[in-house]
């Protein structure tokens, strides 16, 4: 006996190959269309077992003689050889596995039966044709047969007698016992070099499995490095590489890098099919990978719950975890713990901000120790601010007020804040995911949406709701904040429920600062939900935007009409008759409010216009105020204007009080006057006259021009009505001034005309003019001078009433005496004709009269038997003496002259 060696077993086999193909190399450079007959040739080593010989598998002709061949065309592949074999065993007639009926079903299954019986004829003509051969051959080799079986029997006797039997094991015993202790020495020589040689061949082969799989053995390290190094993507990348070296090396069927197709080729599995054993190690490498990767996973995962990381970065991570097929869904994972860091955010904010503004509460003064001239300090304080457009020192103010509004802005543009910086990246990302932008590949999208197609719905609906949630939660923080109520539809004419000020409200908070924070929190307000509302977020978060607003702005409107009318009934405590710089015949009082009134009015229209923040003129002038916006602040406009009307008549008949102590003037403050004494009640009724006057002519006018064209309303009987309410206050303060100094002419003339020194029945002469006349002149010069240094337009006003005044005093007085002489009467006519021409330029028409009616009195109780015949002399004596009593007091007097017209 001998062993093959591995070359003689592979000789053979490369020659049964060429045999089986016929083929003359295991190299060949092009085909060769092979013949039937060596098609028809092929065997497998099935036929071997079966018995059958090289001529019987060549023998593939029909046994009826129907067709050419009974083998089929074509030629199966490798995987349906074995099969081949089995069936061809089955219809060749000359294999002992010959099946008739399968023959037929195979060969046959299409023939008609008039061939199968012409061919069932022809099997039977050939069979008696194959007997009577072998019959011919028996008879004519007989004796050949017969010599053979005695050879055969002689020398198997032969056999018997030289021990070739069973005991001897039929002679060959010496043989197999030569041969065994040759094998065994054979062992022992070449055994170890065999086994030597068999590790080496094993040491190569796995030195040769380690360099081709050189990368996927190194997996484990890279990947633990590029996890520690945060490079998560060249992690991913060299995680689905060594997936398809595995997939591919192990035979498993998947998909390829590109996700494109699946693969699964023989040829690949042959060429990298392994051994078990190195299967089990690419197992346990494989093992080592996946723990690896879900490690990653799960700081992927911890990753998607840290908000301080950017949108971009997270989306990424979104993408790695869905191309790993993580098992949890990365985009409702990041979701779901965005909008929890959300909602938390926005309490912690809240309550956080809160806390302070109740801080500040704590040390603003109660309700009870309000007082209204601090109120009216801040007040002036803010007009001047905003009448330089100074905001930076309303907002740096230190008052407490200040203070609580900048804590109520603050909470306001955190929670604004918060919200613009959180929700579009969530929506955002909802987005996405709601229209599957995270679906990328078809391998993932095929497994996932199996996996989720029955849970987008409810989803895409979760999604809503939590965006919507965010929206409720800050809508409700600011209502809880501003104490929000729904907007009434209409207006009545008389409140049912006494108006309250808000708690956010600070007690001592002026119109103006109040005017001046609302208007930009309701700008950062404004700001916030245009920026939500242009993400196009569900119509139910845009809804609660908008109701939102519309309340704030309700609410808003209605401190600041509050506020306003507030202000004006304590305005009056501004006055500290100040003249106007540039009208020194008024105060700065109508300055500063009209600057308050316009402030105030202008923050109400930006709180009821809808579009207040846009910059464009021509989008203004399309503003359309709603209705009951309109009728509130057109009531506190008007309210404002009456209860300052008001107050000016209380700062005419009440002693003045400094807001704070007055600081001594220097000496230019008297020289240009800036202010007058406010403790006489003639200068305060002079300069509000005078205020009155401007406030008809010009500031009313105004500040309703403005209204109207703000607002395009009319408001011409609004305004009629402000004018009457004027003139009476004017008729009414005038009155009380001209009364006061009549008073003081009238004591003058009577006492002097009906005094007991004067005896107008004996003055047998005229002399000069009484003293009373001068006294009563002299009085009116400093009625002048007062009105001149105070408001000169009113001079002719005044002097003519005072005139008129007197005209009535001096009738009255002449019409008690009770008779003239020449003398008196001529006295009496020269006293009241120096008083007309001294007064030429205050006489009315209705003086006119009244001296005419003097005159007329006079002449009437004149005595005509005492002297008429001296009346002309008399009388040419008087305007003699008129001359020089005009003359010498031309200086006196002067005020009363007319002016010259150059």
């Amino acid at each position: 006996m001998y062993r093959l060696s591995i070359y003689d077993t592979q000789f053979t086999e490369e020659a049964a190959v060429l045999k089986h193909y016929g083929l003359d190399d295991l190299n060949p450079e092009y085909w060769e269309e092979e013949p039937d007959n060596r098609k028809s040739a092929r065997y497998s080593l099935n036929d071997f077992s079966n018995g059958i010989t090289g001529d019987e598998l060549g023998d593939d002709n029909d046994p009826l003689g129907l067709k050419k061949s009974v083998l089929s065309q074509d030629i199966p592949g490798k995987t349906d050889l074995d099969d081949y074999d089995k069936e061809k065993s089955q219809i060749l007639v000359g294999t002992k596995s010959f099946n008739p009926k399968f023959f037929l079903y195979k060969v046959h299954n299409d023939t008609p039966y008039e061939d199968l019986l012409r061919g069932a004829e022809f099997l039977k003509y050939t069979l008696d044709q194959k007997s009577e051969a072998l019959r011919s051959l028996v008879q004519d080799n007989f004796d050949r047969f017969v010599s053979a079986k005695n050879t055969i029997d002689t020398v198997y006797g032969e056999m018997k007698s030289q021990s070739l039997n069973v005991e001897n094991d039929y002679g060959v015993i010496r043989l197999n016992k030569a041969l065994t202790e040759a094998n065994e020495r054979a062992e022992q020589l070449f055994g170890p070099v065999l086994t030597n040689r068999n590790k080496a061949e094993k040491i190569r082969s796995t030195l040769s499995v380690l360099e081709k799989y050189k990368y996927f053995f190194n997996l484990p390290s890279n990947l633990m490095d590029s996890i520690k190094q945060q490079k998560y993507d060249v992690a991913v990348r060299d995680y689905k590489k060594g997936k398809v070296v595995f997939d591919s090396t192990m035979g498993i069927e998947g998909t390829d890098t590109n996700g494109t197709g699946s693969y699964s080729s023989e040829k690949e599995n042959d060429d990298t099919a392994l051994t078990v054993q190195y299967k089990r190690v690419f197992e346990k490498v494989w093992l080592e990978v996946d723990k690896l990767m879900e490690e990653m996973k799960d700081q992927l995962f911890k990753q998607l719950t840290e908000p301080w990381r950017s949108m971009e970065e997270q989306e990424m991570t979104i993408n790695m975890l869905l191309e790993l097929e993580a098992t949890e869904d990365p985009v409702w994972h990041y979701l779901d713990s965005q909008y929890k860091f959300i909602i938390d955010l926005l309490k912690e904010s809240y309550k956080e901000q809160l806390s302070k503004i109740e801080d500040l509460k704590e040390t603003l003064p109660t309700k009870n120790s309000n007082n209204d001239k601090d109120l009216a300090i801040r007040l002036r304080n803010s007009i001047r601010n905003v009448n330089i457009r100074d905001f930076d020192s309303l907002i740096a103010g230190k008052e407490r007020d200040v203070q609580m509004w900048k804590a109520i802005l603050e909470i306001v543009k955190s929670l604004s804040d918060l919200l613009l910086r959180c929700l579009p990246d969530f929506w955002k990302l909802s987005k996405s995911f709601m229209d599957g932008k995270f679906q990328k590949s078809p391998a993932v999208l095929s497994t996932n949406k199996r996996r989720r197609q029955g849970m987008d719905l409810r989803k895409v609906d979760q999604c809503e709701k939590m965006a919507s949630g965010v929206i409720e939660l800050y809508a409700s923080f600011l209502s809880e904040l501003f104490t929000l109520s729904p907007v009434p539809n209409e207006i009545p004419d008389t409140p049912t429920i006494k108006y309250e000020k808000p708690s956010f409200v600070p007690l001592q908070s002026d119109s103006v600062t109040t005017c001046y924070f609302l208007t930009r929190i309701l700008n950062e307000m404004n700001e916030c939900v245009n920026d939500i509302n242009s993400i196009n977020m569900a119509s139910e978060a845009s809804g609660t935007l908008s109701q939102l607003m519309d309340q704030t702005r309700w609410r808003f409107l209605e401190v600041i009409c509050e506020a306003w009318n507030a202000d004006a009934k304590n305005f009056h405590l501004l006055e500290d008759w100040t003249l106007d710089q540039d009208n020194r015949e008024i105060t700065n009082f109508l300055r500063n409010f009209h600057i308050f009134h316009k402030y105030n009015s202008r923050s109400a229209y930006k709180i009821a216009s809808q579009n207040y923040l846009s910059s464009d003129k021509d989008n203004d002038k399309s503003v359309k105020i709603p209705e009951n916006y309109l009728i509130k602040i057109k009531e506190t406009f008007l309210n404002s204007l009456y209860a300052y009307l008001e107050g000016l008549v209380h700062l005419v008949f009440t002693e003045y009080t400094p807001l704070e102590p007055v600081i001594e003037r220097e000496p230019t403050d008297i020289i240009h006057k800036s202010r007058i004494d406010p403790s006489q009640m003639d200068s305060r009724i002079l300069l509000t006259i005078s205020n009155l006057s401007n406030l008809k002519q010009l500031m009313i006018p105004r500040i309703v021009n403005q209204f109207e064209n703000a607002y395009k309303c009319s408001m011409a009987e609004d305004t009629q009505a402000l004018n009457t309410v004027v003139d009476q206050l004017d008729g009414i303060l005038f009155e009380d001034y001209i009364k006061r100094k009549t008073e003081i002419v009238r004591e003058i003339i009577t006492n002097g005309i009906l005094s007991s020194e004067i005896d107008w029945a004996n003055i047998s002469k005229p002399g000069e003019v009484h003293s009373f006349v001068y006294e009563a002149l002299l009085s009116l010069v400093i009625v002048h001078a007062q009105i001149s240094d105070i408001v000169k337009p009113l001079i002719n006003r005044a002097l003519t009433a005072l005139l008129e005044s007197m005209a009535n005093d001096c009738l009255e007085a002449f019409q008690k005496v009770e008779k003239f002489s020449l003398g008196g009467m001529c006295q009496a006519t020269l006293e009241i004709e120096f008083m007309n021409q001294t007064l030429s330029q205050f006489v009315t028409p209705h003086a006119q009269e009244t001296l005419q009616l003097i005159y007329t009195t006079i002449e009437q109780l004149y005595d005509t038997s005492s002297g008429a015949d001296r009346l002309d002399s008399e009388l040419s004596s008087v305007k003699q003496l008129l001359v020089d009593g005009r003359k010498n007091t031309s200086l006196q007097f002067l005020c009363f002259k007319k002016p010259n017209k150059f």
